[in-house]
């Protein structure tokens, strides 16, 4: 067969579909605005569902830089945890003890993770959004008591260690007060020493100015007694060396009494900056946080009128072309039976 040939046929066998359709395109046109009316009827008909959305983090057990956060659960688990139905249960207990009725036997969530995000944006379809509310509410309460022992946990192991530290901080004050008590000590023996020093040196100078006086006047007891007091004045001057001496030690002493009690001072400041930033991670700790309250979509989410009426326009279409080509196909075989 040559290509002029088919190109032919092919095109009589179009026109014979044109013509089909032509033929009944009343029935195919009432028909199918037909099939869109009853959807359009049937769409206003059906019960109004709405989407009410809830975003959830999950608890943060540590703060890291850069917004990197250590959280109590991943995200993935909590969805899984969600998604396998294991709060349920709860909630549909917690629901009827608060007289909320109608709700259905089993609940399916709609759970997404934001891209980069650590969120949870958990959806309910209900037609009462209220009690849509109500249910993701009660989800969020299950979710933070189901978590809260181990935020506690988290916490007491962060006290312990600050319970530590202040009883380090304790033991310091102790020695810093005995550092000072120790200081007031030394110095009340330092200004002691040195007052008999002083009394010692005047009493240095008095024997070597009568000493002095007896030698200037030449007599043979005056020279006997000048002796008497030479033996003292060098008694006086060995005791008051022996004062500068115990001063001196005395003075090493509260210089390191002063160096520990400074050592003492910076302890304590060490351990409350750990106490500061201890604090700062142990109520940095928290449950899982509702970023938003349960919020409903401002428009039904089904049903869908326009889709819903498309599609049975589409089918309807379709359909009637069909029964179109049937009915020909059936009316043409009865009439070559008459002819026959």
């Amino acid at each position: 067969m040559s290509n002029h040939t088919r190109e032919f046929r092919e095109e009589i066998e179009l026109i014979d579909i044109l013509r089909v359709i032509w033929k009944w395109k009343y029935f195919i046109a009432v028909s199918t605005l037909l099939f869109a009316a009853i959807s359009g009827i049937l769409s206003l008909h059906m019960t109004k569902i709405y989407q009410v959305d809830m975003v959830l983090q999950p608890g943060i057990v540590r703060m890291g830089e850069g917004g990197k956060n250590t959280y109590i659960d991943s995200p993935t688990n909590i969805q899984a945890l969600i998604e396998t139905g294991t709060f349920n249960q709860g909630i549909l207990d917690a629901a009827k003890s608060s007289n909320e009725a109608n709700l259905p036997r089993t609940l399916n969530f709609g759970i997404s993770i934001p891209k980069n995000s650590d969120t949870l944006k958990i959806s309910y379809d209900t037609p009462e959004i209220e009690k849509g509310k109500k249910v993701l509410s009660l989800l969020a309460e299950l979710l933070m008591k189901k978590y809260s022992e181990l935020v506690e946990y988290y916490k007491s192991e962060y006290q312990k260690e600050i319970n530590i530290k202040e009883a380090e901080i304790g033991n310091f004050k102790v020695a810093v007060e005995s550092s000072k008590e120790k200081i007031k000590s030394i110095q009340k023996r330092i200004n002691e020493l040195k007052a008999e020093a002083e009394l010692i040196n005047n009493n240095t100078s008095a024997l070597i100015k009568e000493r002095d006086k007896l030698i200037a006047q030449g007599n043979a007891d005056n020279i006997l007694s000048s002796i008497l007091y030479t033996n003292t004045i060098q008694q006086n001057l060995t005791l008051a060396n022996t004062y500068k001496n115990d001063i001196n030690a005395y003075s090493g002493y509260m210089q390191n009494e002063k160096l520990a009690l400074e050592e003492h001072g910076n302890n304590i400041r060490a351990l409350q900056a750990e106490i500061k930033n201890l604090e700062f991670k142990k109520n940095s700790i928290q449950n899982i946080q509702v970023l938003q309250s349960p919020t409903s979509s401002s428009i039904p989410i089904k049903p869908k009128k326009k889709r819903n009426v498309i599609l049975a326009t589409m089918v309807g279409f379709f359909t009637m072309v069909f029964l179109a080509f049937l009915l020909e196909y059936i009316f043409q075989h009865k009439s070559i039976k008459k002819k026959d």
